[in-house]
């Protein structure tokens, strides 16, 4: 809806509209809405379902983990010792938010009685 709105804009401001029909453009293009919008979207209602809200939410922090990977793997970024310091930091974080151990579930909390 966003990018229909946009269009919409663009048209009554007067822009010009243009698409780059060239392969590169359009194979990413499709890349990106087919696995970064459809699959990575029903992935994430099959961990919700699976988890619940509340852990699930601790997933989306992982997102910016993958990004590295994958701008390590295609970019050649350079890691320095912020950036390990913050995935450790949210790996550290989820392990904490996310282990049974560490939780204490409502029926197991003391009474305030």
């Amino acid at each position: 809806y966003g990018a229909l709105m946009t269009l919409v804009i663009a048209l009554v401001r007067g822009s010009k509209v243009s698409f780059d029909a060239n392969p590169e453009y359009v194979l990413s293009l499709l890349y990106l809405a087919i696995f970064g919008t459809v699959i990575a979207f029903g992935s994430y209602l099959t961990i919700l379902g699976r988890m619940g809200p509340d852990r699930a939410g601790y997933i989306a922090v992982v997102f910016p983990i993958v990004a590295l990977f994958f701008s390590t793997l295609f970019e050649g970024l350079t890691w320095e010792l912020l950036t390990i310091l913050g995935v450790g930091l949210v790996v550290a974080g989820n392990v904490l938010a996310l282990a049974r151990t560490w939780r204490v579930h409502p029926e197991e909390a003391p009474s305030a009685a």
